[in-house]
């Protein structure tokens, strides 16, 4: 899928999409023996669907087979293997498109290495046996990622005895914040601390869960792309976010109090008002996600922006650090990266040009709220924001952009 945009003035009100990695966690905790949850409110994004099918096949006692399909979602394939645990010792975790390139073997063989699992293909697909989770006390390198801690919390929060998580490092601490969070509200007893260089996580067992439904919250990682937007290109109104959630993106806000953006919340509504950004720096370590719409705000600047951070965008459906340099580039605008930090020059005139998404739905996101600053832009192989936002182009449009999408 292609798209084309041209410069354009936003106005009006969107309804943000519901948050697809609370989703994705709500569908985790639905399979945990003795909880009955409906979830209301939920997405249409690619890799909330993975989940939901992998939550639904848990939840049928009488599967035919335990291959478990992540889609192109490196949450699923990290976060659900010690819950598929609780109800098999051998099963399959497969994938496809941007899943095959990412390290998920690094997150397995931590499963191998302190639960005595049997990996027997370190490849998509990974054939497990002898998965078995055990109480008792972990430690983890929270550096890589936090997907594998939020799925070990969920799992022992279903155990008879009490069990405790020691991560150092974390890099993703909110997400871990926002798994307990979750799981507390369904009934489990969760406390986890976070000191300057680790984490410490108890999960209690003998959980009562009582929740019967969970609705799911708006996504603030998607939101932060209209947010940008509409500081760039006009005032709207985003409505469907909690104010205070846990969701890590939610720090969007504080890079708007540190640029001068003006904003408001009134009626649950988030209120974004066309602004001259100032030159800021914001370190973007525990929420890197935040660092593409971030880039597409740093254009407008009236100064030099840094971003920290840059070294976690590696590993993702992307190279990140490479395709934002690349695609930037295209556009005219001076980017550098050192020592983990991104510096971005204002470009008062975006160049019109022909980019790609490399298949990376928050990319594709970004070269549109840029786009709208153009006289032209032709964005190619956007059809992977079904990943987390498949309505995304008809959101702009829906807020007035000149959008034009063609096959």
């Amino acid at each position: 899928m292609n798209v084309e945009l041209r410069k354009s003035e936003l106005c009006g009100e969107i309804k943000i999409c519901p948050s697809k990695s609370y989703e994705q966690r709500a569908w985790a905790m639905s399979t945990l023996p003795g909880l009955n949850i409906k979830i209301y409110g939920r997405g249409n994004s690619a890799d909330a669907n993975a989940s939901k099918n992998i939550a639904t096949k848990l939840r049928n006692q009488r599967r035919r087979d335990n291959v478990f399909d992540c889609g192109e979602s490196a949450l699923c394939a990290r976060m659900f293997p010690p819950i598929i645990a609780l109800h098999t010792d051998t099963f399959v975790i497969d994938g496809h498109g941007s899943l095959l390139n990412r390290n998920i073997r690094y997150d397995l063989e931590f499963y191998e290495q302190n639960l005595g699992w049997k990996i027997h293909n370190y490849q998509f697909p990974f054939i497990i046996s002898n998965a078995r989770i055990l109480p008792g006390k972990y430690h983890i390198n929270g550096s890589h990622t936090s997907q594998v801690v939020s799925g070990l919390m969920l799992a022992l929060s279903a155990l008879d005895d009490d069990s405790s998580i020691s991560v150092w490092n974390p890099k993703s601490a909110g997400y871990m914040f926002m798994t307990a969070g979750l799981a507390d509200e369904a009934g489990a007893k969760i406390s986890a601390t976070r000191y300057e260089s680790f984490m410490d996580i108890k999960i209690y067992g003998n959980a009562s869960f009582h929740k019967k439904s969970l609705t799911i919250e708006g996504d603030w990682s998607n939101a932060a792309f209209l947010i940008a937007a509409g500081l760039t290109n006009g005032n709207i109104k985003i409505s469907g976010l909690k104010y205070e959630s846990l969701q890590p993106d939610r720090a969007i806000i504080e890079a708007l109090y540190s640029c001068g953006a003006k904003f408001d919340v009134k009626r649950n509504k988030l209120i974004i008002y066309k602004s001259n950004i100032h030159g800021f720096e914001f370190n973007a370590e525990q929420c890197p996600d935040l660092i593409p719409p971030l880039c597409a705000m740093a254009l407008h600047a009236d100064s030099e922006c840094k971003i920290i951070g840059a070294n976690r965008l590696i590993g993702k459906e992307s190279n990140r650090l490479e395709t934002i340099i690349e695609e930037l580039g295209k556009l005219g605008v001076s980017v550098t990266t050192a020592d983990n930090c991104l510096t971005i020059q204002p470009c008062k005139k975006i160049k019109s040009a022909t980019v790609n998404a490399h298949n990376d739905h928050r990319i594709a996101m970004m070269l549109a709220t840029i786009g709208l600053s153009s006289e032209y832009m032709k964005i190619e192989g956007c059809e992977c924001i079904n990943k987390s936002y498949p309505d995304f182009f008809q959101s702009l449009k829906q807020l007035g952009a000149n959008v034009m999408v063609s096959d």
